[in-house]
């Protein structure tokens, strides 16, 4: 295999970071046109605004943003729908897979590039939110890319390597603050080879010149962490089942209690394996383990009390995803270890075992990344946080499906819905709220309350001119109480469809009004 490799290393070092993008873009691919959730609904609505107003809207938010504005330039060229929009996030994987293959090429070999970018082209959390309009896949890009070059800084020197890296590392902070635990993770990783000569030869400037090229958003940030409300307010306390989930999403897509039986088994054992990797060659990857357990340490004590918890685990798939990659250089190492003990013993050893140990392994890891691709696509669009699959989209198409070609208009609830709701929106079917109705308490309510965009002012001006209309929300849950609420009088249910999806959706309540 090795001699196979080495004759045809020019044509590998092409062909196979494009086959694992390619392979990752597919097994993304399938997913693309599932029903988008509030997430993605705000960074599609943002897509509406100029530049100005994105800085704005963020900045009263919670994220930087970096990622709405490439967002925007990506709708304005391959346009809005949530298929296009997707698709930006699933080629940021595959360009993180490709930094990925060049930093372990550089560092490990092709065969440890090749095994651990096929582990992360197959990692079902970064397929699922590769299928996710949001900035998850270009936080990876960037601390991958950010890795690559440091790594040739260190070896290279070159002043040119730092300039790009710090740069990436400000563009990492300009697209979400939680990759500040990679380049932390970085930072441990220079303070320990360089040790004093990390002061002397100002190596610390690279980070300076970083925070200079963050500043115009600092300002920004601080108004963020003092006056947004909602940061944190629905983040679970850290417990051991969230530490256990940490694992278990990664591997399987899915929360520690959900894992059980058979998939139990198969969970621990694959959890030692690669435990045993990691440890056993600890010394040989240093910074793949820095990054993938300082970010998880920090994390999880600045969640601790007195301050609130934010332990979002996708918020570090970038600490998540060096795991398989590590395991992948593990696996290199261990059966470069076995072939040399099996050339050098004196004793006759079978010179079978080397392979059976691969196959082994390979059975092992690469089928629980298959249980867990195959559940990605089970659950679709499912969010781990709240336990919720999001149904707009089969909500907007059935009411399509309902008005049987009169073209009438769709009026959301509340604003929440309709943010979900208004990605569909056509002027067959225009996607409307109604101002009254809506609290604009919260930061990601600002666009909303800025924009005349769907938005009903005067209801009973409104009103005087539609005869019939689509109603949309949540079926009500009081006793007694047969269909949601309109906040006007003389109007009668014509039609009514309950659409129950599954048990973590919510009952959707589908009324055609009409005038009395």
């Amino acid at each position: 295999m090795e001699d196979y490799l080495r004759k045809r290393r020019r044509v590998f070092l092409i062909v196979m970071p494009a086959f694992l993008g390619a392979l990752y873009m597919i097994l993304c691919a399938v997913n693309l046109q599932q029903s988008i959730w509030f997430d993605e609904s705000f960074s599609s609505y943002l897509t509406r605004f100029d530049l100005k107003s994105i800085w704005e809207f963020t900045a009263a938010d919670v994220h930087p943003p970096f990622y709405y504005f490439l967002l925007k330039a990506w709708a304005h060229v391959f346009g809005h729908t949530d298929f296009a929009m997707r698709m930006m996030s699933t080629i940021l994987g595959a360009i993180a897979i490709m930094f990925a293959f060049l930093w372990l090429k550089y560092k490990y070999g092709l065969k440890a590039a090749s095994i651990s970018g096929f582990l992360l082209s197959i990692s079902p959390i970064f397929i699922r939110y590769g299928q996710e309009m949001r900035m998850y896949t270009l936080v990876v890009a960037i601390v991958f890319a950010a890795t690559f070059f440091l790594q040739l800084a260190i070896d290279n020197g070159r002043k040119c390597w730092w300039i790009i890296y710090a740069i990436l590392v400000a563009l990492g902070m300009w697209t979400h603050y939680f990759a500040a635990l990679a380049w932390c993770a970085h930072l441990l990783y220079l303070i320990k080879i360089y040790g004093k000569k990390f002061w002397t030869e100002k190596i610390w400037l690279v980070y300076v010149l970083s925070i200079l090229l963050f500043l115009p958003w600092v300002p920004s940030l601080f108004a963020q962490v003092t006056d947004v409300e909602q940061n944190g307010f629905w983040v679970s306390p850290v417990s051991v089942t969230t530490i256990a989930s940490y694992f278990t999403e990664g591997v399987y897509y899915m929360r520690a209690d959900e894992v059980k039986n058979w998939l139990m088994i198969l969970a621990v054992i694959t959890f030692f394996v690669i435990s045993f990797l990691l440890i056993h060659y600890r010394k040989r990857m240093t910074l793949l383990l820095s990054m993938a357990l300082v970010p998880l340490v920090l994390l999880m004590l600045l969640s601790m009390p007195p301050l609130d918890p934010l332990f979002i685990s996708r918020y570090i798939m970038f600490a998540m995803l060096a795991i398989p990659m590590a395991t992948g250089v593990g696996v290199t190492l261990l059966m470069g270890d076995i072939n040399k003990k099996v050339r050098r013993s004196k004793k006759k050893r079978p010179a079978w075992r080397p392979a059976l140990t691969a196959i082994c392994l390979a059975l092992l890891l690469v089928g629980s990344s298959a249980i867990g691709v195959a559940t990605v696509y089970q659950k679709g669009n499912y969010n781990m946080d709240t336990g919720m699959k999001t149904v707009s989209k089969n909500i907007f198409n059935s009411v399509v499906g309902l008005d049987a070609g009169k073209n009438l208009p769709i009026i959301s609830n509340s604003a929440w819905l309709y943010y979900d709701l208004v990605a569909y929106t056509s002027e067959e079917h225009p996607v409307l709220f109604i101002n009254e109705k809506t609290s604009y308490k919260y930061g990601s309510m600002k666009p909303l309350e800025k924009s005349y965009f769907g938005r009903i002012d005067d209801l009973d001006s409104w009103l005087a001119k539609h005869d019939s209309f689509w109603y949309v929300g949540k079926a009500p849950t009081k006793e007694g109480q047969d269909y949601i609420k309109f906040p006007r009088e003389g109007w009668r249910v014509a039609e009514v469809m309950n659409q129950q999806y599954d048990e973590h959706s919510y009952t959707y309540q589908i009324l055609k009004l009409e005038r009395e």
